[in-house]
């Protein structure tokens, strides 16, 4: 919020920096819900390593 205000206060250059600093937010913001919206994939049970019994005297 304080930053939406101080993009529409600031003028010039300042404000095409902060314009681009939004974007990349923004992108990060997508993709970071994008990943948590995503299935987990189930785990193969047939690429894991077998574990063998070793008995000890």
């Amino acid at each position: 919020m304080i930053g939406a205000v101080a993009y529409i206060l600031v003028p010039g250059e300042r404000r095409k920096k902060a314009a681009g600093h939004f974007r990349k937010a923004g992108f990060e913001a997508l993709r970071g819900v994008a990943a948590l919206a995503k299935p987990e994939k189930p785990a193969e049970s047939s690429t894991a390593p077998q574990r063998q019994r070793i008995e000890v005297e």
